[in-house]
């Protein structure tokens, strides 16, 4: 069955001659060329002309629903149609000439072949498109009934466009908010699909909203548009210098934000009245943390997860044991908060019950660091990995400790490594000479950036070797204390600007924000703001 209606030669003639001056007018809407077919209503015009002017064939069913994926077959089908179209050649002359040998029955153009490069498949259209060097395998597999990505069309495209001659962009390829999720692969791929126009300045491919989209799957009624744009591109010689080198695919921006001591719920002695607990049930999950800004605009946030949230009623004989309500989990992604510590005085509070429920209670909303647990979290592309642990000694244990972990998340693909540390000395407002130690000794075995907490106050900054360091960040979202008397406290930004190519940070900036744990004077409201 045909596809297409068969329209009149002067209309036909008509639709070839707008695609060349770029106006294809209103016939699609006029004339019913396309029936049985689900096609937005955007692409009906386009997917008309391509077959009516034999970009695609007459003969390829495409299936009902022109707006599902393409698959790898069906975008092998057509490049070689489209190729031979623009050589005025037929399929059957064209795998001719790459060397193809079969006697296809009448009426059939290209049949299955008896055996190819590709055990999963016969089609010689995949083996066609292979010696085109259009679509390759993979791991010896053509993949015919894989969905195509946007990352995979645009390489197909220059591929397509390559094996017409064409190899050159020439327009400024376009910038992609989401390049850093573009595969190094395909990075110049889509700087061509990008910068290629037709006669209108259309590219043969572009985003939405400021987005490539990648990993999103490629169309068919959008691959049978990009045909045209392609027939059209091939009358515009032009070169755009240096597209090649269009700057925004091989370098990212990565802002984590970091905050300090952050107890969900009270101790057991302490009263219901001025609790975290009454604010929690007056005000909501989203209350906590929505004063912090910084949490909200960057591309991952960190604290230090101080207490324990459990049911357990077992505790510690310690001065403060802290406990919260398994539903507190749920305040750290409603303050964008993706990861925390667990490694801390209070982790224990209700032995290891209490321990394992906070951990299990936590992992569904956000990553957890501490001891063994390393996570490694991709940001734009940029694997971080994250190591958390006590720092009361600094001794061979410790240095074991940090050697490991660098060895280890490096292993994993970290990119970037940020040590946590639970250390120092309560209410001092200067590291001691063990935190130095083992935060200096952290960079020194490698690690990008080290953070740290416990002493309830904000301690200084430091730069060393090029990398910082935060000894204390103090208080944040603090139940422990119904009123501190130093309510000072800091939220650390590290932005750092990542080579995708090389792996390698290219330039880094840093910020220490004032905040203040309340934001009321007289005690505290576990609402911190910004300092004035």
């Amino acid at each position: 069955m045909k596809i297409i209606k068969r329209t009149a030669l002067g209309l036909l003639t008509a639709i070839c001659a707008g695609l060349l001056t770029g106006s294809l007018t209103a016939h699609a809407a006029e004339t019913p060329y396309i029936t049985e077919k689900q096609i937005s209503p955007w692409a009906i015009e386009g997917v008309a002309a391509a077959y009516e002017t034999g970009l695609v064939s007459q003969t390829f069913d495409l299936g009902e629903d022109y707006s599902l994926y393409i698959t790898r077959l069906q975008l092998a089908r057509l490049a070689v149609d489209f190729y031979a179209a623009e050589k005025q050649l037929s399929a059957r002359t064209l795998a001719t000439e790459l060397g193809l040998v079969f006697d296809p029955p009448a009426g059939v153009e290209l049949p299955e072949l008896e055996s190819g490069s590709f055990p999963d498949t016969k089609s010689a259209y995949a083996e066609l498109a292979s010696k085109l060097n259009i679509i390759q395998g993979s791991g010896g597999l053509f993949r015919p009934d894989d969905a195509v990505t946007r990352a995979e069309a645009a390489a197909v495209l220059q591929r397509m466009m390559a094996a017409l001659g064409i190899t050159e962009a020439n327009e400024a390829p376009m910038s992609f908010a989401d390049a850093y999720a573009i595969p190094r692969w395909a990075a110049e791929a889509v700087k061509f699909a990008s910068g290629r126009t037709d006669s209108r300045g259309t590219a043969l491919m572009g985003g939405s909203a400021g987005l490539f989209a990648p990993e999103r799957g490629f169309t068919i009624e959008q691959a049978i548009l990009t045909l045209l744009r392609m027939h059209d591109s091939k009358l515009d010689e032009g070169t755009y210098p240096g597209w090649r080198d269009a700057p925004g695919y091989n370098q990212v921006q990565v802002a984590m934000t970091f905050g300090g001591d952050c107890t969900f719920g009270r101790d057991k002695n302490f009263a219901y009245q001025r609790s975290f607990d009454e604010m929690y049930d007056l005000m909501g999950a989203g209350y906590f943390f929505s004063g912090i800004s910084e949490f909200y605009s960057d591309d991952m946030t960190m604290v230090n997860f101080e207490g324990t949230l459990t049911n357990a009623v077992r505790s510690a004989d310690k001065a403060f044991v802290f406990k919260g309500q398994p539903v507190y989990a749920e305040i750290l992604p409603a303050g964008s908060v993706d990861i925390v510590t667990i490694a801390n005085n209070h982790s224990m509070d209700y032995f290891r019950q209490g321990f394992e429920d906070t951990v299990q209670n936590l992992a569904p909303y956000v990553q957890v660091s501490g001891y063994e647990r390393m996570p490694i979290v991709t940001v734009k592309g940029v694997n971080i990995g994250f190591a958390s642990n006590v720092g009361w000694v600094f001794n061979e244990v410790q240095k074991t400790f940090i050697t490991d972990a660098v060895q280890s998340l490096r292993a994993a693909g970290a990119d970037l490594i940020v040590f946590n540390y639970h250390w120092g000395i309560e209410h001092t407002y200067r590291s001691n000479a063990t935190q130095r130690a083992i935060a200096r000794y952290c960079i020194d075995q490698g690690a990008d950036l080290v953070i740290g907490h416990h002493p309830h106050v904000v301690q200084e900054t430091e730069i060393y070797k090029g990398k910082q360091i935060a000894y204390s960040l103090g208080n944040l979202v603090f139940g422990g204390n119904q009123n501190p008397a130093d309510k000072k406290c800091l939220i650390f930004r590290q932005t750092f600007i990542f080579d995708l190519d090389t792996r390698t940070v290219v330039s880094e900036t840093h910020d220490a924000i004032p905040y203040l744990v309340s934001s009321v004077a007289g005690r505290n409201d576990y609402h911190p703001v910004p300092a004035a």
